[in-house]
């Protein structure tokens, strides 16, 4: 399995309101010096052009007019890789803000790099963005932003479009409750070649789990090994299995080794927002005992 980042936290960007504007601005003026500087590259290819055009007085020093405005281009198409460095770092921080459970500080991150970098990173942010607003319990607002991912146009990252956005479409859909919407998304994802991560792990154990197939969603979730389940939910894994197994009802289910183990999480508060809409698993979560569900008939 491929983690989406590793787990050493760098130092935050400060939120920064003018962060986008500077970025953007910079973005501009690099497009420009390289607009400016074309011309200086189209007029060296002519071997007569160090002689027939004048010189630019730089101050310290005098050059031809097509070597300045080369040195212009260059100079541009510096600055332009320069942010697109810049822009990689703050999507690295998103990620890594929200795999250390700091998904306010990740949206900021998130968000700046999305308005200023490139097609692929815009459907990437799509998909974390969407990440951290279901970790915020906005449900809503990340199945909006889901959406948009799968909609990412020629130039983008088909992991994320084909495979991790429409599982995680899948998992709010079947934390709302919506079982046979949450199945349609299941049947959307599409594993690159050579990936062997579970990316339709989660959604398919809660979608057992909320039918009151407690039995099969443990079976289902000691099926993957923990490398193959996606690190982004690991955690979440983990609580569904310790609820499913909570509510087995003296049905025994061997342990299997290797597998995401079941853990109850000592703060509940942590994965509030897997029970926005399910109220049992808010009872798990708070320590309680809640009532079985009434399944319809």
């Amino acid at each position: 399995m491929t983690t989406l980042t590793n787990s050493v936290l760098r130092p935050s960007f400060t939120h920064d309101p003018f962060l986008t504007a500077r970025l953007k601005g910079l973005r501009l003026l690099s497009s420009m010096m390289m607009f400016a500087g074309f011309g200086g590259i189209v007029m060296l290819l002519n071997p007569s052009a160090l002689t027939d055009v004048s010189e630019m007085d730089l101050g310290v020093t005098r050059l031809p007019m097509p070597i300045a405005l080369a040195g212009v281009f260059c100079a541009g198409l510096a600055l332009q890789r320069w942010l697109d460095w810049q822009v990689r770092q703050l999507e690295r921080r998103g990620w890594e803000q929200l795999l250390a459970g700091r998904p306010e500080e990740a949206i900021h991150s998130l968000e700046v790099a999305m308005s200023t970098g490139s097609n692929i990173v815009r459907g990437r942010g799509y998909y974390a963005l969407a990440l951290a607003w279901f970790r915020q319990g906005d449900y809503e607002r990340a199945l909006a932003l889901g959406e948009k991912t799968t909609w990412a146009g020629r130039r983008r990252d088909a992991r994320v479009c084909d495979a991790q956005a429409p599982a995680l479409m899948a998992v709010i859909l079947a934390l709302y409750g919506e079982l046979d919407d949450a199945r349609e998304w299941v049947g959307r994802i599409r594993r690159p070649m050579f990936d062997e991560t579970d990316h339709a792990l989660l959604a398919q154990a809660v979608m057992l789990c909320r039918e009151g197939r407690y039995v099969e969603a443990v079976k289902r979730i000691q099926r993957t090994v923990r490398e193959d389940v996606p690190e982004t939910d690991v955690g979440a894994v983990a609580v569904i299995h310790a609820f499913a197994r909570s509510r087995l009802g003296g049905q025994l289910v061997p342990l299997k080794p290797g597998c995401v183990l079941p853990q109850r999480p000592t703060r509940g508060s942590e994965y509030e927002y897997l029970a926005c809409e399910w109220p049992e698993l808010a009872a798990f979560l708070r320590g309680e005992d809640a009532p079985a569900p009434v399944l319809d008939a």
